[in-house]
């Protein structure tokens, strides 16, 4: 059975324990410094040796009783033995100096990982210090009243130690389910923030499709039907750059539609969503888009898996709005402790100072995205050279929060940002 006082792992810099140290440390010096004053100021049948053994006791006590407190485990059990040796060899020779059991008891269970070993060993005090008392005053006709006193002794200090060290054991169960309670509320405070986030931009993405997209069908249809019963040239011209516009209008709100829609997370894992996303924007746009997977990507926190996938759907949907590509590739892979997903395209490229300032709304939310997920953004171009586009979050970090619709931006895989 473990004791609540002292906690079996080492504890950490800002726990009960840690935090009670010093006062034991302190309360030490105070009965050490009042055996000294005792044995100056006090006639003993042998203070050199009661001197001695007090010498060696403080001396263990910095040795091995100070890091042992600090790193338990056991650390501390020379001390331990050392103590009740010395202790005993103290009363030997000054059995006026008894009063160190006040603190000698209390550090049987100080110094222990478990209620057992802290039995055993304020026994072991109490039977050493009757050892020495016994012998400190020379007869033995003491011995049944130093018995008496050392087993009322060891008996309160064990019904002590097991009251308190049973407190600290649920205060300790107490601040584990109150750190568990937070961590819960955190994670389903994220995952409501996402589900919300998620949910609005499906939103946006209907209406869009509704109204914008269905209104560019429209306008083309009726430039069409307009331009067949035109009667002279200029007017068809005219007609036909309307039904030209509007068709760039609805490709601009079908990349909308796309970059807001989800792919799936939720019922399929991030590389079968990629994927995914690569045949979709292949089909819808022509750009030949392969998916590579280097090595096991598994683990991953949901909120980095989003994103991962929102900085594909975006980076994707550069590529066919401002690159002129042909191909693109996205690749993901595991290294070492993060997560990379790099987006490469054969277009126009970006210019590099737009990349390294981070110009335009869609890549400025991208970092800000990955940033809040402890990774880090790149873009690389050059004109004329096509675009990379790399992000790493860490494999195992805290789910991050998700920002709101249009925080998350495009990446920086075309000729220009998104403006």
């Amino acid at each position: 059975m473990r004791s609540g006082l002292p906690a079996k792992a080492a504890p950490s810099p800002g726990s009960w324990w840690v935090r009670t140290v010093p006062g034991w440390h302190a309360a030490f010096a105070v009965f050490v410094a009042l055996a000294v004053a005792a044995l100056v100021l006090v006639p003993a049948p042998d203070p050199a040796l009661a001197g001695g053994a007090l010498a060696g006791v403080v001396v263990a006590y910095l040795l091995r009783g100070v890091p042992g407190a600090r790193r338990r485990r056991g650390h501390a059990r020379p001390y331990l033995v050392v103590m009740v040796v010395g202790f005993s060899t103290v009363f030997a020779g000054a059995p006026g100096l008894s009063f160190l059991l006040f603190i000698a008891f209390p550090q049987a269970w100080f110094f222990t990982d478990t209620r057992r070993e802290g039995t055993v060993w304020t026994v072991a005090t109490a039977l050493g210090a009757l050892v020495g008392l016994v012998a400190g005053h020379g007869s033995l006709a003491t011995a049944p009243d130093v018995a008496v006193s050392m087993g009322v002794s060891v008996v309160f200090t064990c019904a002590l130690g097991f009251w308190i060290s049973k407190v600290v054991e649920q205060s300790e169960e107490r601040a584990e389910l109150i750190t568990e309670l937070e961590t819960t509320r955190a994670e389903l405070a994220a995952a409501h923030h996402e589900a919300g986030v998620a949910a609005e931009r499906a939103r946006l993405a209907g209406d869009i499709h509704d109204t914008l997209a269905q209104s560019f069908t429209s306008i083309v249809v009726l430039a069409q039907s307009a331009a067949a019963g035109a009667v002279d040239e200029a007017t068809r011209r005219r007609l036909e750059l309307v039904e030209a516009t509007a068709r760039s209008g609805l490709a601009e709100a079908r990349t909308l539609v796309a970059a807001m829609s989800p792919v799936g997370l939720e019922d399929v894992a991030l590389t079968e969503a990629l994927h995914r996303l690569g045949e979709r924007v292949s089909r819808e746009s022509g750009v030949r888009v392969r998916v590579r997977v280097d090595g096991e990507v598994r683990g991953l926190p949901r909120a980095q898996q989003v994103v991962l996938l929102r900085a594909a759907q975006e980076a994707l949907g550069n590529v066919r709005k401002h690159a002129a590509a042909r191909t693109a590739q996205v690749l993901l892979s595991a290294q070492d402790a993060s997560v990379v997903l790099e987006v490469h395209d054969d277009g126009v490229g970006i210019a590099a100072t737009a990349a390294a300032a981070g110009e335009g709304f869609g890549l400025a939310g991208m970092r800000r995205r990955v940033e809040e997920a402890g990774g880090v953004v790149e873009v690389v171009g050059a004109p004329g050279a096509g675009t990379r586009l790399r992000v790493a979050v860490p494999a195992g970090a805290a789910a991050p929060p998700v920002t709101a619709p249009g925080a998350g931006g495009a990446s920086g895989a075309g000729a220009e940002p998104v403006p």
